[in-house]
């Protein structure tokens, strides 16, 4: 869906041709106070929109727009969605760009006296969610603020907060890109800069904000920001559930440009698919939290050998451990999303539902506490959370209503004085049956009913048959009907006053307890993200060791300035899409040295390139990784240059992305990073092309010296080797060729390969026989030499190959009649068959 933006959204206020309704006043000054808003105004069971808002609304939500005082001067467009619905409407409404205002009746429309009053409660925007559940549980929801110095980021629905030192503008876009906020808080001075920044291809939104967070003048202007920003939407109770900002620092991880994570397919595939990407593969998290905590170390894997170590050290720990690991799994699964829980706590449409799951999710993260290792705060934690989790499991009933604030959620026990308020309402029926069946043996009227409505309250009923027996001494007539008559009583009157006033005091103290319980959650909430935090980690930790376990992974040593040395080496996740088993390739890369691969086109040279860039990234993360045996060492940068692609909207070619993206390798590579390079200068001339392939690996050979994979279709660059003899390697992807026919071998082997059978490959894609013969004989001719001929002699070729082909049509069509003939059955055939099929013949061959 197209990404609308709030701030080009623009509300009209209605034109004044007659006097508004007191309600329309009310909604007018409502909405004057939120123009750049769709305002969500509660009327009953519907949140309703009316004018600009209903008419930009409709569509996004995909229903009917109608309109109030239809055909007269003051038609006011509206439309509405019920309000038990509205979590999934207003996700779309944000997923679009927009944000949203909710306005609550904030009085029982019993107790009003005239119009019932409404405010807005909540201001949600795409970085301020209304319902965490409605996101995608392993993606998180970043805002982002950026001033000179500084970038920072909030994730409001987990209460992550974090922020870099930096004044590269470079480096700024490159986070931005990588961990893609879907919404950026500016000064409105900057909105245009940043906005030029980003540029198109990012799909957030800007929100302007001027104001800033008067404490914590500690922190940077950029994380001020995002904290006023937060107060501004929802109000200073959201910050109970933030974790203090922590500075983090990008120049000690491996560095993975948005271009690397693009070409390696990393979190997508080129189609934008999610299924087949490397984060697919290796994801068998069973919490979203560490679903979120294993994209995190993806996206910034370490660069310090010794942290390296540890996370390989603790997967080891559970990969012979494999007993204990499975009913962990199991217990993991039953945490779900403790972090977003957590967030939702504090929002003012909080349920006890939302309590309950909270309480759930607790439990089992309580049990998992003995299996955290290296958690120095384990104890104390347990201590604090346990009371807490047994609290809120025996606090609450099992069936829930949908509107808790009648009451009617917190079970028997937990509060005396609520005891006798639930023994008050729950046993108004048999009150009432009782008080039924006495008037039954007074009057003698078998027939009497004690009944109930909202408008009359509490009445006894007595059909006109009966009416003579009524004692008019007690009955106060109430109402008149055809067959009845119905009264009132004034012990009818004092039993109705409690009913309903337990009722009401019940209701108003279920909700004080439940804003207790709330406070009492939000009180150690310090607490309850530390074991949210450490249940993601226990979760990355056995779920890369399931991995190494179902895909036969192994623990890589890593040394410092030593070589890639890959024994069985495969790529992850191209093996899970293969039919038959996939060949494994040996590959080993010294320092400063660069393997030139050679071979055709579907041999495998993209695969076996990508599979040492995406097993170094593994390994960094901390995962094992898909080899027999495996030695790498640590680097700092990977670049990739893999296939082609136009940003046409941008005004860039095939070439110049290519080109562009190869300069910043060569700029920012240095002897500890690992390139990739696959087909450069293909884009151009075939002289310009090999001439730019040429200079560029020869830069990488004498100045760069990086960990160098450089695959091309030009040969003759494998005559550098006589140049390079210690650094340059020759290697290609085996072919089998018989008679003519090749078949991929898939094997990585010393020497540079024969030729580059562009020919055959063409053949096996289904390219018409006519054409493949001409490219096999225009071949011959430029490899003799003869390429620059006449165009009456090239077309006297294409002639001749063209006659040949016609030639070994007719053949072929006569080889065909030769055989119908052969086995053609003459003793089954009756003379007009025969007759039939001779004239049949004639008729083809003429």
């Amino acid at each position: 869906m197209d990404k609308v933006g709030y701030d080009s959204y623009i509300f009209e206020p209605m034109a004044k041709k007659k006097e508004q309704t007191p309600l329309m006043k009310q909604y007018l000054g409502v909405k004057s106070a939120h123009p750049d808003k769709i305002l969500l105004f509660r009327m009953g069971d519907f949140y309703e929109m009316f004018n600009e808002d209903a008419r930009a609304a409709a569509p996004i939500l995909g229903i009917a727009l109608t309109a109030r005082n239809k055909k007269s001067e003051d038609q006011t467009s509206m439309c509405g969605v019920p309000h038990h619905s509205i979590a999934g409407h207003i996700n779309k409404l944000l997923q679009s760009g927009l944000k949203v205002a909710i306005c609550d009746q904030v009085e029982d429309a019993k107790f009003a006296k005239g119009l019932v009053k409404r405010e807005v409660t909540r201001i949600l925007s795409p970085g301020m969610v209304y319902d965490p559940e409605t996101l995608d549980a392993h993606t998180p929801n970043y805002l982002c603020a950026l001033d000179e110095d500084t970038l920072s980021f909030m994730d409001s629905t987990t209460g992550e907060c974090f922020f870099y030192g930096l004044s590269d503008a470079k480096k700024k876009v490159q986070l931005i890109s990588a961990l893609n906020p879907v919404e950026i808080v500016v000064q409105s001075d900057q909105k245009e800069v940043v906005q030029e920044m980003v540029g198109s291809s990012w799909k957030g939104i800007l929100s302007p904000l001027d104001e800033d967070f008067k404490d914590y003048k500690a922190l940077p202007e950029s994380a001020r920001r995002l904290l006023a920003y937060a107060i501004y939407m929802q109000g200073e109770g959201i910050l109970k559930t933030l974790k203090p900002f922590e500075k983090r620092d990008s120049d000690f991880r491996l560095h993975l440009s948005p271009n690397v994570l693009r070409h390696l397919e990393v979190f997508k595939t080129y189609k934008g698919d999610k299924e087949g990407s490397l984060f697919s593969a290796i994801d068998r998290t069973r919490t979203a939290g560490g679903g979120r905590l294993l994209r995190n170390w993806v996206l910034f894997p370490l660069a310090d050998k010794k942290q390296i170590e540890e996370r390989h050290k603790e997967i080891s720990h559970w990969v012979d451990s494999v007993e204990e690991l499975k009913p962990i799994r199991k217990s993991l699964y039953e945490v779900g999303d403790l972090e977003r829980r957590l967030g939702k706590v504090a929002q003012p449409t909080c349920h006890p539902r939302d309590v309950v799951s909270l309480g759930n999710s607790l439990d089992s993260a309580l049990d998992l506490v003995p299996k955290m290792r290296d958690f120095n705060e384990a104890e104390e934690v347990f201590n604090k959370l346990n009371p807490l989790s047994k609290k809120i499991e025996s606090s609450f009933v099992e069936e829930l209503p949908n509107n808790y604030r009648d009451g009617g959620f917190i079970a028997k026990g937990v509060n005396s004085k609520l005891d006798e308020l639930i023994e008050l309402s729950t046993e108004s029926q048999k009150k009432v049956r009782e008080l039924e069946a006495k008037e039954r043996e007074l009057t003698g009227i078998t027939s009497l009913k004690v009944r109930y409505n909202n408008v009359f309250g509490y009445y006894i009923e007595v059909t006109n048959t009966h009416k003579a027996k009524v004692p008019n001494d007690r009955y106060q007539r109430k109402q008149t009907l055809t067959n009845a008559e119905r009264y009132v009583t004034d012990e009818l009157n004092e039993l109705e006053k409690k009913v309903i006033t337990a009722k009401s005091r019940r209701s108003e103290l279920e909700l004080e307890l439940f804003q207790s319980f709330k406070d009492e959650v939000l009180a150690l909430m310090e607490s309850l993200l530390l074991l949210a935090h450490n249940c993601s980690q226990l979760d990355v930790y056995t779920s890369l060791a399931w991995l190494a376990i179902e895909n036969d992974l192994v623990k890589p040593e890593m040394v410092v300035n030593g070589s890639i040395d890959l024994e069985g080496s495969r790529h992850l996740v191209v093996e899970q899409f293969v039919e038959k088993n996939f060949v494994a390739n040996d590959i080993k890369i010294d320092p400063e040295q660069c393997i030139l691969l050679t071979g055709p086109n579907m041999a495998g040279k993209s695969t076996v390139m990508r599979q040492v860039a995406i097993i170094s990234i593994m390994a960094q993360t901390g995962s094992f990784v898909p080899a027999r045996k495996a030695s790498l060492p640590v680097v700092d940068k990977i670049f990739t240059r893999i296939g082609a692609s136009d940003f046409l909207t941008e005004g860039l070619s095939t070439f110049m992305v290519e080109m562009q993206e190869t300069a910043e390798m060569l700029n920012e590579a240095t002897s500890q990073s690992l390139v990739i390079l696959d087909e450069v200068g293909r884009g151009t001339s075939t002289y310009d092309g090999m001439s730019l392939a040429q200079s560029i690996l020869e830069y990488f050979l004498r100045k760069k010296k990086s960990y160098t994979l450089f695959a091309t279709h030009y040969h003759e660059l494998t005559d550098l080797v006589t140049r390079y003899p210690k650094q340059l390697l020759n290697k290609h992807m085996t072919i089998s060729e018989k008679l003519g026919e090749i078949k991929f071998l898939y094997h990585l082997t010393d020497g540079p390969a024969e030729k580059s059978y562009g020919i055959q490959v063409a053949k096996l894609a289904g390219l018409p026989k006519e054409v493949i013969q001409y490219s096999g004989q225009l071949l011959k001719r430029y490899e003799s030499g003869s390429s620059r001929e006449s165009s009456s002699s090239q077309l006297d070729l294409w002639q001749s190959v063209a006659a040949e082909q016609t030639e070994s049509q007719d053949s072929s069509e006569f080889d065909d009649l030769l055989k119908s003939i052969r086995h053609l059955e003459i003793q089954k055939m009756t003379p007009l068959d025969a007759l039939n099929k001779i004239a049949k013949w004639q008729q083809e061959l003429s």
